[in-house]
């Protein structure tokens, strides 16, 4: 212990709650977007799944803060207090492999809606389950331990069950999930680039929690002396909430943007059929203000500006009308 550089023990530390801190405030802010945008989804499992990962993750960073507070606050200078395990066995394997594991039984379950077969989503949640049983006992041995300096070559081999476990089903998820929604494309425009759109961020968010966790794996194996794993393992249950979150928001659209509708003549946030009654009063005073911004700036003459708001808000109408007759698919309905 004595002879590492100090650094490569509280450096990593430091830039693992950065980390951890950080990703807090994006999933705090998917969270409300959630919380605003689709007040009519059902409470189970999907806002009880939405709630439950939350309120997890303000415990993690509670429990992950006070870590951090004894070993640069009250436990500053104290290599013993540097080495000791303290809560880490709960807000990083033990909270993680929790965390990760209930996203990995929600995919499984919208794999199984969308292909109607039983044997993806039963290795999902086998595998899925083994690395939250080898997790939480990497986590309960840790504290049994009480070092750092010795809980890397004590629990190996649980770790690395844990860890690969969790990439493996990730990456699991992620080829069946593109591959079940590039089969379930209708051949209707907007429901198709909503798809793409979604295959696009399973991969992505797949892909990012897979590489976490293998990078954890390899640090864990390499870097014996020092805390290099812990940066990835510290913030690895945040990047599992939040690309959870990053799905449920994945039916928000904006209409107008610039991947949106580009007849609409502002952007406005929609959740693909159901727009809150202030977010369409505050739609109206925005499309008021651009109509007016436009009769300024054009010198040439032109219709009523009443007009114009009520031709804006008949091509609203339409798009709703036509967002109805969309019947929406599995991967939406959640």
């Amino acid at each position: 212990m004595s002879s590492v550089p100090i650094a490569q023990l509280t450096g990593p530390l430091v830039i693992g709650h950065f980390f951890n801190w950080g990703l807090f405030g994006a999933l705090t802010l998917q969270a409300y977007i959630y919380y605003i945008a689709f007040p009519t989804d059902r409470f189970f499992p999907t806002k009880a799944l939405a709630l439950t990962i939350y309120l997890f993750e303000v415990a993690q960073t509670c429990i992950a803060t006070s870590d951090a507070f004894r070993n640069f606050g009250t436990g500053w200078g104290d290599l013993i207090q540097l080495d000791a395990v303290g809560t880490y066995w709960i807000n990083g394997p033990l909270m993680t492999s929790l965390v990760s594991a209930t996203g990995q039984f929600f995919y499984a379950w919208r794999i199984w809606i969308l292909t109607k077969e039983f044997w993806v989503p039963s290795v999902i949640v086998l595998l899925s389950f083994t690395q939250a049983v080898a997790g939480i006992y990497a986590g309960v041995w840790a504290d049994e331990i009480g070092h750092f300096s010795e809980i890397q070559t004590k629990t190996y081999v649980v770790t690395s069950m844990w860890l690969a476990g969790t990439a493996l089903c990730d990456v699991i998820i992620s080829v069946t999930m593109t591959w079940s929604l590039l089969r379930a494309r209708s051949g209707i425009r907007s429901t198709d680039i909503l798809v793409i759109k979604i295959v696009r961020l399973t991969v992505e968010t797949g892909s990012t929690c897979a590489a976490f966790a293998i990078i954890d794996l390899v640090f864990y194996r390499v870097y014996q002396h020092n805390n290099y794993h812990l940066v990835p393992s510290i913030a690895l249950s945040k990047l599992y909430s939040n690309s959870l979150f990053a799905v449920l928001n994945s039916r928000v659209r904006i209409v107008g943007g610039r991947t949106g509708d580009s007849t609409a003549p502002d952007p406005t946030l929609t959740n693909n059929g159901v727009v809150p009654r202030q977010a369409l009063s505050v739609r109206h005073r925005q499309r008021s203000k651009v109509n007016f911004a436009m009769m300024e700036e054009d010198a040439r003459p032109s219709r009523d500006t009443s007009e114009e708001v009520l031709d804006a808000d008949a091509r609203s109408h339409h798009e709703a009308h036509e967002m109805e007759q969309v019947k929406v698919s599995p991967y939406t309905a959640v």
